[in-house]
């Protein structure tokens, strides 16, 4: 800038162009203000960007943890079905061997009826049958013994009976409030998977905002290098390949895959090379060739590239390695710094 505040004139013909003195610096604001009202868009998506992202991960967090209580109450569920199984077994095993003493008390009180009445056919031979019926005598008290030990198993296999009914009845109700509790956690899990719903799709849209911020910044980024260029040209030589050491660079892709040929001097084929290889290599070229090197990108028809990969890639190999864009004037260079930092 001059002593007046205005930007120097680098034009060859600065006395007849005298009357446009003001036009580049209009421009140059009008393009600041342009980029920063950019950044404060781009940090404002940013900023909602990551609140998105932190409600996310909380949301997946609760998901998670309702996922795990939900299968903690499955196995609690699936412990107590199988303690009131064994309980039932246990019952039917009780229930058996009840009907078991029942027969086998019927079968005790049909043989100690036709024992009496054997006893009642044979009173006249009491005398000459005594020892029988002392021995009668002795198998009945048995046989009285044994009932009375069958009754009182009886009333044990009864009362284990009420206890086994009270124990799965306790069991019930409590498969009952585990059921209910495992509704209401499924209904939270609804809720929940629902809310994820949403903030994906909130989290998808702003995705989509985020990528039509990028292409219009990528737009903005064209434009703005295609007025550099023109500016460039009313005050220095258009680039060209004379006197330059020229280097020819292919680059598409094919199935998806990006691919990059090159080949230097302008002699021989074209060969395949990886993108760090062939910077390695510019690199090595720029040392040896002090007149510098003029970096042609060439862009086939059927590329199947995007503006944005097309324009990034091209913009580093210019930038990096092409003499045009390193042989940049001191004033000048301080004229770009303002659009190109922000």
């Amino acid at each position: 800038m001059n002593q007046n505040g205005g930007f120097v004139d680098l034009r060859l013909n600065r006395r007849e162009t005298g009357g446009n003195e003001s036009f580049w610096p209009s421009f140059t604001d009008i393009m600041t203000v342009v980029v920063m009202i950019f950044l404060i868009a781009m940090v404002v998506v940013l900023l909602r960007n990551m609140e998105l992202v932190k409600e996310l991960r909380a949301t997946l967090q609760a998901e998670r943890e309702a996922k795990a209580m939900a299968q903690a109450v499955g196995k609690e569920k699936q412990s107590i079905s199988q303690q009131l199984q064994e309980a039932l077994e246990q019952l039917r095993a009780a229930d058996q061997r009840i009907a078991e003493l029942e027969s086998r008390v019927s079968r005790l009180q049909e043989q100690n009826e036709i024992r009496a009445r054997a006893i009642a056919d044979r009173e006249q031979q009491i005398k000459t049958l005594q020892d029988e019926r002392n021995s009668l005598a002795r198998q009945v008290a048995q046989l009285q013994l044994e009932k009375t030990s069958v009754e009182r198993a009886r009333d044990i296999a009864l009362e284990a009976r009420a206890q086994a009914r009270e124990a799965l009845e306790q069991l019930q109700r409590r498969h009952q409030e585990l059921k209910e509790d495992l509704s209401r956690r499924e209904l939270q899990v609804t809720a929940l998977q629902s809310k994820l719903q949403l903030q994906s799709r909130q989290l998808a849209q702003a995705r989509q905002e985020r990528q039509e911020v990028e292409q219009k910044y990528l737009q903005l980024a064209g434009d703005y290098d295609a007025l550099k260029v023109r500016y460039d040209k009313l005050v220095r030589p258009a680039r060209t390949a004379r006197g330059h050491y020229l280097v020819e660079v292919r680059y598409y892709k094919r199935d998806g895959v990006p691919r990059i040929e090159w080949r230097a001097g302008g002699q021989g084929g074209f060969s395949a090379v990886s993108l760090e290889e062939l910077e390695k290599r510019l690199a090595a070229l720029k040392k040896q060739h002090e007149e510098g090197l003029y970096v042609k990108v060439i862009l086939p028809k059927d590329n199947h590239l995007s503006f944005s990969e097309a324009w990034r890639f091209t913009n580093r190999l210019h930038k990096g390695y092409d003499y045009y864009y390193q042989e940049v004037p001191a004033a000048q260079g301080s004229a770009e710094t303002k659009p190109s930092g922000g």
